[in-house]
């Protein structure tokens, strides 16, 4: 997003300072800017970030207006080189009053995702249903996207309220009877009351991305979400003329270093997003993406189909014909609050009976495995899942962290008697966690799949996702994980199930399940 800065400004005549003088001024008053001058006019501005972190000024200015955004949008990104700079703003007689930088959308101390790079607040295609859900928005601080927010909500929903809890926002909108700049939400609360029955939306703007599900009830989000849930499905592609009267929703989202659970869920909550959408979109699956993925290695194949079918019988070769196409394919979508929304409340039972349809050739796969491995259906099975791997990796951060082997053993061998099984299915790909078991009293009731399991003892393997180690020993991808496939659909299969954590096998068998387990258990 592109933030605001302002500062009082000290003006100094070109050729008259020493750099040292403007570092002493900078660390004394730290909330000034110098403007260098030449004839009168202001030639450059420097702040303490430029004074002590190099960042430049751009020695252009912008006049100060109500689009001064999307002109520096322009600036910014028609430009590379001027991302990491100020931009000066002046008023119509020249005078400094603001600059603007640019900061990449951050959603935790390490990730970011893209920006808004174009966007019009006039599109026809704007997603107004989320807006449309609250009466009273208080933004904390002004800056690009919240002020493009309260632009289209003051336009398109003129009875709604707005409050600017930043007193910047003065330059750019007076109050009126629907817009109120006020200092704190204290003042908001002695003045306004009367508003407090009403649906509150608060809006933040911290770097930092929320990830506590409990904001979808409270109504707090942050501009970022807000931007995508009015954007996500602006950016039209038209391939050809073909289905004029359709549009297509073609999900492309990365693979990467993801799992098969990740390459479902990420799949379906898509799917499962545009399902409840007023306005009918036509959903595709085309994970043909030639990223270094454990799935086909990049070679150009649909590795949704190497599994699953598509839910419409228009062949993805038309939909690369026709009009009206949008490309799912955005970092920013997983942070679009619709689809957020399917992954913390959709049941992922009612998902997968929905939008999951297994190929013919995977569902054959799968039966025969577990017809191989668990001849007696009639038996009474424990279905155990060993969560390890990628926890592992200092990368691995919204990977949960598991039961370490011996205590979930113990934990298996209380309810293995309590839940009256017979047998354990045991499922890991973690070679510590099998061995703990292959030596327990149970060994001779666990049954279990032939694969690939992994010794991070090994230094090999040090601070390595899965799917980079599986990469490295040239494992056959589509086999493998069709393989992990048919290990999910026998756990589903079993009378109950425990697990180490809430991990992806987990959702996934208990989904195929259909949530009808005798006992379940997560440690």
């Amino acid at each position: 997003m592109i933030t605001i800065h302002t500062n009082e400004i000290l003006k100094i005549v070109e050729g008259s300072y020493h750099i040292e003088t403007l570092k002493t001024l900078m660390q004394n008053y730290p909330n000034i800017s110098i403007g260098i001058y030449r004839n009168g006019r202001i030639i450059q501005l420097m702040t303490k970030q430029d004074i002590l972190q190099d960042k430049p000024v751009l020695s252009c200015t912008l006049r100060h207006n109500e689009n001064i955004f999307d002109q520096a949008r322009e600036l910014f990104y028609s430009f590379p080189e001027n991302v990491y700079s100020c931009i000066p703003v002046i008023d119509a007689s020249g005078a400094f009053i603001y600059y603007l930088s640019n900061e990449l959308n951050q959603v935790s101390e390490q990730d970011y995702v893209s920006n808004f790079e174009q966007y019009d607040i006039k599109d026809p295609h704007i997603d107004y249903e989320l807006v449309s859900r609250g009466d009273v928005f208080l933004f904390s601080k002004f800056e690009e996207y919240s002020y493009q927010i309260a632009r289209i909500i003051l336009d398109k929903f003129p009875d709604k309220y707005v409050f600017f809890l930043d007193p910047t926002a003065d330059m750019f909108f007076t109050d009126s009877p629907h817009l109120h700049i006020l200092n704190s939400i204290h003042d908001f609360y002695l003045q306004y009351k009367n508003l407090l029955h009403k649906s509150i939306f608060l809006v933040h703007s911290e770097k930092n991305f929320s990830h506590d599900y409990t904001r979808f009830v409270t109504k707090t989000y942050s501009s970022l979400e807000i931007m995508t849930s009015l954007f996500w499905a602006c950016d039209i592609v038209s391939y050809g003329e073909k289905n004029p009267e359709k549009t297509f929703y073609l999900i492309k989202n990365p693979l990467e270093n993801g799992g098969l659970a990740d390459l479902i869920k990420f799949t379906l909550f898509r799917i499962a997003m545009i399902s409840q959408k007023p306005r009918h979109f036509i959903p595709v699956i085309d994970l043909s993406l030639k990223d270094d993925n454990q799935f086909n290695r990049g070679n150009g194949d649909n590795a949704w189909t190497y599994f699953f079918d598509q839910l419409t019988d228009i062949p993805l070769e038309e939909v690369y014909q026709s009009k009206n196409v949008i490309i799912s394919n955005n970092q920013l979508e997983l942070f679009n609050p619709y689809v957020q929304e399917q992954a913390y409340f959709i049941k992922w039972t009612d998902m997968f009976q929905r939008y999951l349809k297994i190929n013919d050739t995977t569902q054959k796969y799968i039966e025969e495995m577990y017809t191989s491995i668990i001849p007696n259906k009639n038996e009474r099975i424990m279905g155990v899942i060993g969560r390890g791997t990628d926890y592992n990796c200092s990368r691995g951060r919204w990977v949960t962290t598991p039961m370490e082997p011996n205590s979930f053993l113990n934990q298996v061998i209380q309810l293995f008697s309590a839940w009256e099984c017979s047998a354990i299915f045991l499922a890991t790909e973690d070679a510590e966690m099998f061995k703990v078991f292959m030596e327990s009293p149970l060994k001779d009731q666990i049954i279990y799949v032939d694969q690939e399991r992994v010794d991070y003892s090994d230094p090999r393997n040090k601070d390595l996702f899965l799917a980079e180690i599986k990469k490295r020993n040239h494992t056959d991808g589509y086999m493998d994980n069709l393989r992990y496939f048919g290990i999910l659909y026998i756990l589903s299969k079993c009378t109950s199930l425990i697990s180490t954590c809430h991990c992806g096998a987990y959702n996934t068998a208990f989904a195929l399940n259909g949530g009808k387990y005798e006992h379940v258990h997560i440690c």
